[in-house]
């Protein structure tokens, strides 16, 4: 489990800092009532089964990498977030701080979250949609306090913002604003896709290099990076989808490079502490057609994290930035 954790974190933040930060801060947060008074108990329908909450959650822990985005969208602030990649105060990126209220969760951090640790919190909701529990652990903190998983039939790192969106809107007794900050958001890529139609058609990926080898990765259609890149028009080429097989990421060796030719732009991440981690210092790269004709979008820090949060707060960020950056690169 713990070798899962480590390889799956490293790929979905483009990182491999999740063993930093230790983290305190006040767990005297609490959520606010559900607006319009919400319709308690519900049940949210989840991958190990169903939960139901029989109240308004008050003490709410964030175990899933990237689940806090979602809650604080819905204004409540955890008791507690887990630490995923940079640091953060509170574990929380700009595009959400503001969310916090004045708040400080505290920071669970490390590979791995006891349920001790969690008890002590005294929550009455454990929202961990991205965390990766096993039938074996989501037992243990289910005994702690109701507690909601992936949807049914998804891989809990490639859930989609969507359905981590309703889920934690059912939970908290808050679905009609789930459904509207879904719609709002799928409008705003509707709208996007509509301001940049030669997207249409054309071929993109989003990679990096490898941190664990002499290679490189492309995630694939089916991962949020990939989504995030057909959700504005482009296609992700199938050479990518098929190297991939049952995982949402090709591991792909520096000898072939050239496969990044293929696309028409590509969206490199740099994955800190990778000592090469640029584009630039890959084998191979003066050949790379991509690059010497300007497609290569290199994504900041806060961009690469962004995408690998995929929420529903994080992406209208990236909807600012990176659509027009793709456009620039593509010379249209």
């Amino acid at each position: 489990m713990i070798a899962r954790v480590r390889a799956v974190a490293a790929l979905l933040t483009a990182a491999v800092l999740l063993t930093a930060c230790g983290g305190g801060g006040s767990t005297e947060g609490a959520a606010p009532p559900a607006e319009g008074g919400g319709a308690f108990p519900v049940t949210v329908e989840h991958s190990y089964g169903s939960t139901e909450v029989p109240r308004a959650p008050q003490r709410v822990v964030s175990l899933g990498y990237t689940d806090q985005d979602a809650i604080l969208a819905l204004g409540v602030v955890p008791v507690a977030i887990r630490e995923f990649t940079g640091n953060r105060p509170s574990a929380t990126w700009p595009w959400a701080s503001d969310r916090l209220q004045g708040q400080q969760p505290q920071v669970l951090a490390g590979e791995s979250i006891s349920p001790e640790a969690v008890a002590a919190l005294q929550p009455d909701l454990i929202v961990a949609v991205s965390a990766g529990l096993s039938r074996e652990e989501y037992d243990l903190f289910s005994r702690i306090a109701p507690t909601i998983s992936q949807p049914p039939g998804a891989d809990p790192y490639q859930t989609a913002w969507q359905d981590t969106t309703r889920m934690v809107g059912t939970a908290l007794g808050r679905s009609g604003e789930a459904d509207r900050l879904v719609a709002d958001l799928e409008g705003r890529f509707a709208a996007v896709s509509a301001q940049y139609p030669q997207f249409a058609g054309r071929t993109a990926a989003i990679a990096a290099a490898s941190s664990t080898n002499a290679g490189f990765f492309v995630w694939t259609s089916e991962d949020n990076r990939g989504r995030f890149l057909t959700s504005l028009g482009f296609t992700v080429p199938e050479t990518f989808d098929q190297l991939a097989g049952d995982n949402f990421y090709a591991d792909i060796s520096s000898e072939r490079l050239g496969l990044l030719d293929e696309n028409d732009v590509v969206g490199w991440l740099e994955i800190p502490g990778n000592d090469n981690a640029s584009l630039e210092a890959q084998p191979g790269y003066p050949a790379l057609r991509v690059g010497q004709e300007g497609r290569v979008v290199n994504l900041s820090q806060e961009q690469g994290v962004a995408l690998s949060f995929s929420s529903v707060l994080s992406l209208p960020a990236l909807l600012d930035e990176l659509p027009a950056q793709f456009a620039g690169a593509l010379g249209a």
